[in-house]
């Protein structure tokens, strides 16, 4: 009857509390509310969302303009841009092929999906979660197109492995530095290393368990290569050669993983003369081969990236290998023609064009428009023939390696129907891989070693990246994802107008004081579910201070240790998987993935609610919820002197 009336008496002041409000928190609570409903419907781009919510904001005086800018000034975004231009110069030196083969293997149509985020989700405990997602995001949109999956199947686990792994050590993520000071204040001292480890170690493996089975079933496949493939059926025909500098060579076309390129199909191999179709999988790679693809344009790239695998040269003259001089000239061993343009750019014959009716090794390309032919797509027709002999045609589609005003300077000619570039595929310089690895290295122990100079690391690697060549100014420029940096800066912003506001802190202050009365391990519960639900509307570390402040405040008003408290604060913080606001990651992987805002609630709110639940179940188990009790002193007995 006592705790009827004392929650009966907690609501009465709770609505009393309520009609009290400044108008600033209810604006703010009203924005928010809007937020949520405009990210679900999905009508406007998730950015300019976030934006006209802090305009909004703004003009209301909930915060300064001083404040809402505060978020695109943050740390946070120069250490994602940053990280970009390094990851950019990783692609354009296929330093990203050494880095996926090293933490990945070679993955195949068949690899578990643990197999790829386990690796990411080690690292993530020894290295901030933001920048290892940075790493990571091109090199799974690449491993998707080798497991013929669509990206949005790979990413939410990219992110959420990434989260998992950050809450198991100390330097795991930044929000275990704002709840590790917050002890130090509390005079507890600073959090242990491998102190959130009991919790954080097996939420991880029950959380990947759950993401490998339950969750990926749930994860939508959107924007699928397989299915683009399928509805764009355009088919170039194109001749690589393998150089000594191939590290395919010895290897069969099964372990190469040429067979598993999607959308692509080896369909001949020709070696000393002799063409070799069909292509046996068991067949071993060997210098000098002349490998013919059939297949689109995006994987033409992917294997043009591979080192040591080269475009021939049809216009140049056929040079005579040593070991085949007694052999005409035409069974000799082809130029190769590494990439020289800037950009590989599609062009359409026209009915007027003086290349009709001649081959492509007479038409002279090179001569004439100052750029070489890579491959050759004629729709109806699958061209299985030598690319040199093929007579060209009108509205045959050439794909050229041209330089960077090549579009600009024939989109008018009246040889060409249609001219138009390809986006990211510029050549990629194998030689300075070594140096573009070196940069990525020297970053990544950078901020192992000072996580609280991620930024400044990153901003150096991006400055050095540029510096040696290992990228261009355009390409890292290109690179730098606006609408991402505009979402999390504008988020940030938002978030700091719910601290501003004090409607975290109200609604906090209400849900601890109604679980009071009900026992400890409920006040606790509160806590977590409390803090779960912030961390997925504030910022991380926002979420952290303020319920840090809160789990204090409740420790000492119910008698309980503070520290168990703090701790589950800390790996509550960043349970952020309900929503793409939930955590910087999320964020992330928002636009790579073509995801919705519904996704993020089918797959994160089942996880949120398992990792909520082992933090209550763990936390009891491992530390004692009540207060130590300070040791006493012996009574001093004072001897009289004689």
């Amino acid at each position: 009857m006592t705790d009827l009336l004392h929650h009966t008496m907690s609501l009465a002041l709770a609505w009393q509390d309520v009609q009290t409000l400044p108008w600033s928190m209810i604006i703010t609570l009203i924005v928010f509310l809007w937020i949520i409903y405009a990210l679900y419907q999905e009508r406007y781009a998730s950015e300019t969302i976030m934006l006209t919510a802090l305009l909004v904001l703004v003009c209301c005086q909930v915060i300064t303009m001083k404040e809402a800018v505060t978020g695109f000034s943050h740390e946070t975004i120069f250490t994602i841009a940053g990280l970009l231009v390094v990851g950019s110069g990783l692609q354009m030196t296929g330093a990203i092929e050494v880095i996926s083969r090293a933490m990945l293997g070679q993955p195949k149509p068949g690899t578990t999906l643990l197999r790829l985020i386990l690796p990411v989700s080690l690292l993530s405990a020894f290295m901030n979660n933001t920048p290892l997602v940075a790493f990571f995001l091109p090199i799974f949109v690449h491993v998707a197109k080798r497991l013929r999956v669509s990206p949005s199947k790979l990413l939410i686990p990219l992110s959420y492995a990434s989260v998992l792994g950050g809450t198991c050590t100390l330097i795991g993520t930044s929000t275990n530095f704002v709840i590790s000071a917050k002890m130090k204040e509390a005079g507890l001292g600073g959090m242990g290393m491998w102190e959130l480890a009991w919790i954080g170690v097996p939420v991880t493996i029950v959380g990947l368990t759950y993401i490998v089975t339950l969750g990926y079933r749930w994860l939508p496949s959107r924007t699928d290569i397989l299915e683009y493939a399928e509805t764009h059926p355009r088919e170039y025909t194109v001749e690589l050669i393998v150089r000594s500098d191939c590290n395919l060579i010895g290897s069969t076309i099964r372990k190469s993983g040429l067979r598993d390129l999607p959308g692509l199909y080896l369909y001949a191999i020709e070696r000393g003369g002799e063409r070799l179709s069909p292509v046996d999988p068991d067949r071993s790679i060997a210098l000098d081969d002349i490998l013919c693809f059939s297949g689109v344009v995006s994987t033409i790239l992917d294997a043009q990236k591979i080192r040591g695998l080269e475009p021939i040269d049809h216009h140049e003259q056929i040079l005579p290998h040593p070991a085949l001089s007694s052999l005409p000239a035409p069974q000799g061993i082809p130029t190769a023609a590494p990439r020289s343009g800037n950009q590989l750019c599609e062009v359409v014959i026209s009915h007027s064009s003086p290349l009709i009716g001649i081959s492509v090794k007479e038409a002279d390309f090179r001569s004439r428009y100052h750029a070489s032919i890579v491959a050759v797509h004629r729709s109806g027709e699958k061209i299985e023939m030598k690319i040199g002999q093929i007579v060209l045609r009108p509205g045959d589609t050439l794909l050229v390696d041209a330089p960077e005003d090549f579009a600009t300077r024939w989109k008018n000619s009246r040889d060409f129907i249609l001219v138009s570039g390809i986006e990211d595929s510029a050549p990629v310089d194998h030689r300075r891989a070594w140096i573009a690895l070196s940069i990525f290295a020297l970053v990544v122990l950078g901020m192992t070693t000072s996580s609280q100079n991620a930024g400044l690391f990153a901003l150096l690697g991006a400055a050095l990246t540029v510096l040696t060549g290992c990228t261009s100014s355009r390409e890292a420029n290109r690179s730098i994802d606006l609408p991402v940096l505009i979402l999390i800066g504008a988020a940030l912003g938002v978030s700091n107008a719910l601290d501003r506001s004090g409607a975290a802190d109200w609604l906090a202050k209400i849900l601890i004081s109604w679980a009071q009365p009900m026992g400890k391990v409920a006040v606790l519960a509160v806590v977590v579910f409390l803090t779960g639900v912030l961390t997925e509307l504030l910022s991380n570390n926002a979420c952290a201070a303020i319920m840090g402040t809160l789990a204090l405040a409740a420790a000492k008003s119910t008698g309980m240790d503070p520290r168990p408290l703090l701790l589950a604060v800390a790996v509550t913080s960043s349970y952020g998987f309900a929503t793409p606001l939930g955590y910087q990651t999320n964020l992330m992987v928002y636009g790579p993935g073509g995801y919705k805002f519904t996704d993020y609630l089918k797959i994160g709110i089942p996880l949120d609610i398992i990792c909520w639940s082992m933090t209550v179940a763990i936390v009891p188990l491992v530390w004692d919820l009540d207060a130590p009790v300070p040791v006493q002193a012996p009574p001093v007995t004072v001897m009289a002197t004689p």
